[in-house]
C-alpha cells in the first residue's frame, strides 16, 4: 500500500504543482437529493483532494445532468470535471474510473416501492422466479434496468426520474426498486400512496465510482491516493455511516429476505474481492 501512495503521489505531482488557488472542479447535479455541495459525494470528493494534498472548490452545475450525458460532457472543453455514477462496462469504455467504490455497494442493495395492494403480493415472494411474475420500473438509460432485463425480470422503462413515482401509482409497473440510499428520502418526498414492500430486499453486485475525463491522469491519481488515505485513516467509514447510518437502520437488511441478482454489466477489474470496500449487513 505504501508503494501504491508512492506511486500515485507522484502520478498526481503535475496537477499539484501546476495549481495556485484551490482546484476548480465542476460538478454535476445529478438529482435533486445530490444537488446540493454537502451531498456526500460532493463532502467526500473535497475530503479525498484535501487528503491528497489538492484542496479543491466544488461547482455544481446550474441545472439536472442526466448521469448518460454527464459522462459524455467530461473533460477540458467540456461542462464537467468530476462524475460519479454507478459502473458499467460501457460508462468505463466512456471515462476513467477510480475503482473505489464510494457507497461500498449500497446501490446494489434495492427495496421496492410498490401500491399497498401489490407490496401485500411482494412480500410473500420468496424466489427469483417468482419476481419474475411482476414488473419492475427503471429508468431508460439505467444500468439497474440492464441488470434486471438480464435475470429475466418484466422491465417497464422510463425516461423521466420526475414521472416514475405517478407511473407507479397509475399500476403501469407493480415495483420501483431503489436503492436503500435512495429509498426513504424519495418515499417522504414523492411515494404519496406508496409503501416500502417489508420483508423482502434485491441484491447485485454494483459498485458508484468517480469517473474523469480519460485522459485526466493527474486527477485521477489525485483521487484514489485521498480516498486511499481516507480510508486508511478511518475517515471514509466515518463520513459513510454519518451519511447512511440512519436509512440502514431504517432498511433493517439483516431481517429481510434477500433475492441474489448477478449483475454482467460489472466490468472485471471491479474490486470485489476486496471485502473491505463493500456494505454488508
Amino acid at each position: 500500500m505504501r508503494r501504491r501512495d508512492l506511486m500515485l503521489a507522484a502520478a498526481a505531482a503535475p496537477l499539484a504543482a501546476a495549481r495556485g488557488a484551490p482546484l476548480r472542479l465542476r460538478i454535476p447535479r445529478v438529482s435533486a437529493k445530490a444537488s446540493s455541495g454537502q451531498s456526500y459525494p460532493a463532502v467526500l470528493l473535497a475530503q479525498a483532494l484535501a487528503a491528497a494534498s489538492m484542496p479543491a472548490t466544488l461547482e455544481p452545475t446550474a441545472d439536472y445532468i442526466p448521469q448518460q450525458r454527464a459522462l459524455l460532457e467530461l473533460g477540458a472543453d467540456s461542462r464537467l470535471d468530476v462524475v460519479w455514477t454507478m459502473t458499467s462496462v460501457e460508462r468505463e469504455r466512456q471515462a476513467r474510473p477510480i475503482r473505489i467504490p464510494i457507497f461500498k455497494g449500497l446501490f446494489g442493495w434495492r427495496l421496492l416501492l410498490a401500491l399497498p395492494e401489490q407490496a401485500a403480493r411482494l412480500s410473500a415472494v420468496r424466489t427469483l422466479a417468482e419476481l419474475r411474475q411482476f414488473s419492475m420500473l427503471q429508468g431508460l438509460e439505467w444500468p439497474d434496468a440492464g441488470v434486471l432485463q438480464a435475470n429475466s425480470l418484466n422491465v417497464v422503462t422510463s425516461p423521466s426520474h420526475d414521472v416514475m413515482f405517478r407511473q407507479l401509482r397509475l399500476g403501469r409497473a407493480d415495483a420501483f426498486p431503489r436503492s436503500v440510499e435512495e429509498i426513504w428520502w424519495e418515499l417522504d418526498r414523492y411515494g404519496q400512496g406508496l409503501v416500502v414492500v417489508p420483508q423482502l430486499c434485491l441484491r447485485y453486485p454494483a459498485a458508484v465510482y468517480y469517473f474523469v475525463a480519460p485522459e485526466a491522469t493527474e486527477l485521477a491519481a489525485a483521487l484514489e491516493l485521498g480516498l486511499q488515505r481516507l480510508r486508511a485513516t478511518g475517515v471514509f467509514d466515518q463520513l459513510f455511516a454519518q451519511h447512511h447510518g440512519a436509512d440502514l437502520a431504517r432498511a433493517r437488511l439483516g431481517e429481510r429476505r434477500i433475492i441474489e441478482l448477478s449483475n454482467p454489466q460489472l466490468p472485471p477489474q471491479t474490486p470485489l474481492d476486496k471485502p473491505e470496500l463493500w456494505y454488508r449487513p
